[in-house]
């Protein structure tokens, strides 16, 4: 069993580890750490000075030196990471997995800790850490879930458990990220048609039109757009890894298969790079004015 404080380790320190790890160093946890790929980005040192996180050299380190590990990684990773941490895991320690994996994903992941002797948690992140913090709405479920929500509640920590095995907590996950994945994926082909065509969408909102089916609400989020183009390489892998948990569910996975190809398309241009991670102040169409000059300057179609 993990202590009251425990020691914290991220595997991989994007902006939702980033976000959890300054709320839960705010509400008392002592003592967090980090590793990340490569060694070490400028993006990470500078969100692990300011949240107070300790960057770990390898993995090795990180696990022999934390109790409760959560996995931060990019979905397609989790269950090769979750395999090479179970390589140091022992039985008082704990494995975390928030990743945007396949349910299946999760379930081998939970095999792999769980021959160590360690517990395993699958999270299904409902919320938005860099809205929320630590106290992003958490679905969880495995046979360390009840413990970890014990001890990590205290700390104010939201989280609610769904009963069974890992993987149950991920296809509840992976059934509201078909919408909002899906949603974020059309909401770029609309904003690259209508910037294509010269129609700046903005202007135009709200429209309100009325429809048999009632009032219609016209509007671009902006937030939604931007955090797309910032992380459409990493979307469009959480959608292929959503593709893949409807097959084994028996649907084709027509509309998902697709809205993975859009955000690919988005993914070429490297909006991360461009806007250093941090979402422009001028809103997503300062996005698209990027990707004509990037077009321009390396050739790339915009499509």
């Amino acid at each position: 069993m993990i202590s009251e404080n425990p020691k914290i380790g991220f595997i991989g320190f994007g902006e939702v580890a980033y976000y959890l790890s300054k709320g839960l160093k705010g509400a008392g946890i002592k003592q967090i750490k980090a590793v990340d790929q490569p060694i070490y980005s400028e993006i990470v040192r500078n969100r692990a000075r300011d949240a107070e996180v300790e960057l770990a050299l390898t993995l090795e380190e990180l696990v022999m030196r934390s109790e409760l590990l959560i996995s931060a990684v990019w979905g397609n990773l989790s269950l090769e990471v979750a395999r090479e941490a179970a390589h140091f895991m022992t039985s008082d320690k704990m494995f975390a997995d928030l990743n945007n994996s396949s349910p299946r994903a999760k379930k081998l992941a939970a095999e792999a800790i769980n021959a160590k002797g360690a517990k395993f948690i699958d999270i299904g992140l409902m919320a938005i850490p860099k809205e929320e913090g630590h106290k992003a709405l958490m679905y969880v479920s495995g046979d360390g879930a009840e413990e970890f929500k014990a001890i990590m509640s205290k700390y104010g920590m939201n989280i609610q458990i769904v009963p069974g095995e890992a993987g149950k907590a991920m296809t509840i996950k992976t059934l509201w990220s078909i919408h909002t994945k899906g949603t974020q994926a059309l909401l770029w082909e609309l904003v690259l048609a209508a910037h294509k065509v010269g129609v700046d969408l903005s202007a135009h909102e709200p429209l309100i039109q009325k429809t048999a089916m009632g009032d219609l609400v016209f509007s671009i989020p902006q937030w939604l757009v931007m955090h797309a183009g910032l992380h459409a390489e990493r979307k469009s892998n959480e959608l292929r890894e959503i593709a893949e948990a409807m097959r084994e569910w028996g649907i084709e996975p027509i509309v998902i298969e697709a809205a993975a190809k859009r955000l690919e398309s988005v993914a070429k241009y490297s909006l991360k790079d461009y806007f250093k991670a941090e979402m422009p102040a001028e809103g997503y169409q300062a996005m698209l004015k990027a990707i004509d000059k990037i077009s321009k300057e390396a050739e790339i179609s915009v499509r």
